[in-house]
C-alpha cells in the first residue's frame, strides 16, 4: 500500500495469525457439545433448503406433475416430510454418537406431561376466539390453508394436516429441543432460550410484520415451556393445533361464504361441516 511503513504488512499478518490462534485456543476450551450443536444446526439447515424446499421439489418433478390436479398439495407433502427428516430424523444419529447422551436429554420424552397439557390446553382456549376474529378478514382467508386444493375435500384437508403435523416436529425440535438442550448445561436457561429465539425469528422474516414481532415472545415462551416440561412435544402440539385451527377455520368459512362473527355466523360456519 502506497504511503504504508515498511514492516506494517507484516505486523498485520502477526496480529492476525495471533487472532485466529486466539480464537483456536477458545474453540478448544469451548464445551464439545456446544461445537456440535451449532455446526449441525448449519449443516441441517444448509440441507433442508438445499434439498427439502418447494423449489427443489419444483425443479425435480414439476414438468412430470404438472398436469396432475394434485400437484400443489404434493409440494407441501414433500416439504412437510423433508422438514421431519432434516431437523429430527438425522438428528436422533448425531444425539446418539456424536454427543453420546440419551435422546430425551434433549426433550424428545414427555417430561412434565401434565403442566405441559395443561398449558397447551389453556394457550388454546386463549387463542381460539382471537383466531375466530381473526378468520373474518378476507386476507385471512386468501393464504390458510397454504396448499388451496384441500379446502374442497375434506379428505385432502385431513392428509394435509396430518403431514403437517411432521412439519412441527422437525421444526419445533430443532430449535426448542436440539439447540436449547444442546446448549441448556453449557449457557443456563436464560442464553439457551435467547440464543434458539433469534433463528425461530429470522424464518419469520417475509411474514407480516405482528407476525414476525410476535414470534419473538412466541420464540421465548415456547422455549421456557419446553425447559420447564423438559420437552419439546408441547411446543409442537401449541403450534400445530394453531395452525389446524386457523386452517380449519378458513376451510369452513370458503365452504360456507361466511364472513361475519356473531353467533349466526359461528353456526353458519361450522355447518360448512358436514357439506
Amino acid at each position: 500500500m502506497i504511503g504504508q511503513r515498511p514492516g506494517t504488512k507484516h505486523a498485520e499478518e502477526r496480529s492476525l495469525r495471533t487472532a485466529l490462534l486466539a480464537f483456536m485456543d477458545e474453540v478448544r476450551r469451548t464445551p464439545r457439545d456446544i461445537i456440535i450443536v451449532f455446526l449441525t444446526v448449519a449443516i441441517a439447515g444448509i440441507l433442508a433448503n438445499q434439498y427439502g424446499s418447494k423449489h427443489f421439489f419444483y425443479e425435480k418433478w414439476f414438468d412430470a406433475l404438472r398436469s396432475d390436479r394434485l400437484y400443489d398439495l404434493y409440494q407441501y407433502l414433500y416439504w412437510f416430510g423433508a422438514e421431519f427428516l432434516f431437523f429430527f430424523l438425522l438428528l436422533m444419529p448425531v444425539i446418539l454418537f456424536l454427543h453420546r447422551k440419551r435422546l430425551r436429554d434433549f426433550g424428545v420424552g414427555a417430561g412434565d406431561w401434565r403442566f405441559g397439557l395443561r398449558v397447551s390446553f389453556v394457550f388454546f382456549a386463549v387463542m381460539l376466539p382471537v383466531l375466530w376474529f381473526a378468520s373474518a378478514s378476507p386476507a385471512f382467508q386468501s393464504v390458510y390453508p397454504h396448499s388451496h386444493i384441500v379446502r374442497g375435500d375434506w379428505t385432502l384437508f385431513v392428509a394435509y394436516e396430518a403431514a403437517f403435523i411432521l412439519y412441527f416436529i422437525g421444526w419445533e425440535f430443532i430449535w426448542r429441543g436440539y439447540m436449547l438442550f444442546g446448549l441448556l448445561p453449557h449457557t443456563g436457561a436464560a442464553v439457551a432460550v435467547l440464543v434458539q429465539m433469534i433463528p425461530f425469528v429470522i424464518l419469520h422474516y417475509g411474514k407480516p410484520l405482528p407476525e414476525t414481532v410476535g414470534a419473538i415472545a412466541a420464540g421465548i415462551a415456547l422455549g421456557a415451556l419446553s425447559v420447564r416440561t423438559r420437552s419439546f412435544w408441547y411446543a409442537v402440539l401449541i403450534h400445530w393445533s394453531v395452525m389446524l385451527t386457523i386452517d380449519l377455520l378458513s376451510t369452513l368459512r370458503f365452504r360456507s361464504g361466511i364472513e361475519g362473527i356473531g353467533p349466526e355466523a359461528l353456526f353458519g360456519v361450522f355447518s360448512a361441516l358436514f357439506r
